[in-house]
């Protein structure tokens, strides 16, 4: 049985070794050497002897440094596998510490966000913006919220300690420049931006002012953005400044759709060569009055 097992496995092995080129190849070549070496034997007869002699101790000198070399590239070889295999390892060891850490961070930072929805302060809303900046999610130049009851925005942007607020024109026109100071109630500046909407002369009114609307809707269109930049959501929405309805926002990068992802470039928004607003209404699930408000308002802020 041993015996017959043996000879059951030789034609596999006979048929794989000829399936391997490399092998064929050495085949014949060598039995293609013998030939030739057979034929000039039997040519030359016994004067073929002592050429045929100097010739195999000339190929058996090259051999052996040809074979130190072959095991040398051989151990060269085995090493490289083994440094690929360690930092394989190694790397999906440092991935799976970054998955974590990213996971870490955004725990963090939605932590943070649902401390300041329910306690809004100067140093969280701070900490918020300087991260939103840092990660490339809102404009350099600040972030804009619609101040309820009026046509005025509020450009909210951290500098050092404090955060800059200008009170600005629908259309990006700078009006008034205030600073909530580090440690300031959220009602005491309040207060204060009361005071200056009133010398201006654009208080809306009792019943319409509301900061703490304000505040919450900032947060909002922060974590919107944030979220955007880092991949949580599937569209980036760029450098946000505003966003003046819910379904369209406006970034340094251009006009873009929150649902379904559509993006029409900063640089084609400011060519008056560009008819959007004819193109947008061919689009069945496109909202005209939103888009043009929303077009009209890009035009303003984006324009060189």
């Amino acid at each position: 049985m041993p015996g017959g097992r043996k000879r059951d496995h030789l034609p596999d092995r006979w048929v794989s070794a000829v399936k391997d080129r490399s092998l064929l190849v050495l085949g014949t070549v060598t039995v293609a050497g013998v030939g030739l070496v057979a034929a000039g034997w039997v040519i030359q007869g016994a004067a073929y002897v002592p050429g045929l002699l100097m010739q195999l101790g000339a190929s058996m000198m090259l051999l052996v440094p040809l074979a130190l070399l072959g095991f040398v590239l051989e151990g060269r070889l085995r090493h490289t596998e083994e440094q690929l295999k360690t930092t394989v390892a190694r790397l999906d060891t440092l991935t799976a510490v970054t998955r974590q850490r990213l996971a870490e961070s955004r725990r963090q930072r939605d932590d943070l966000f649902d401390m300041t929805r329910r306690t809004p302060t100067q140093e969280r809303i701070r900490a918020l913006l300087e991260d939103a900046s840092l990660i490339g999610a809102i404009d350099p130049a600040g972030l804009r919220v619609q101040l309820p009851g009026t046509s005025l925005r509020l450009r909210f942007c951290q500098q050092d300690n404090s955060i800059k607020i200008t009170i600005e024109e629908y259309d990006g026109t700078a009006i008034e420049e205030m600073t909530w100071n580090e440690a300031e109630p959220a009602a005491v500046f309040g207060h204060r931006l009361a005071e200056r909407l009133e010398a201006l002369d654009r208080y809306p009114g009792d019943a319409s002012f509301d900061p703490a609307a304000v505040i919450q809707r900032l947060l909002e269109v922060l974590q919107l953005g944030v979220r955007s930049r880092t991949g949580e959501t599937p569209n980036d929405l760029g450098r946000l400044i505003e966003i003046p309805n819910d379904q369209w926002a406006i970034s340094a990068e251009g006009l873009f759709s929150l649902q379904p992802h559509y993006h029409i470039s900063a640089q084609s928004i400011t060519n008056s060569h560009d008819d959007w607003p004819r193109h947008m209404r061919t689009l069945s699930w496109v909202d005209a009055t939103a888009f043009n408000e929303a077009f009209r308002l890009a035009r303003h802020l984006l324009k060189p």
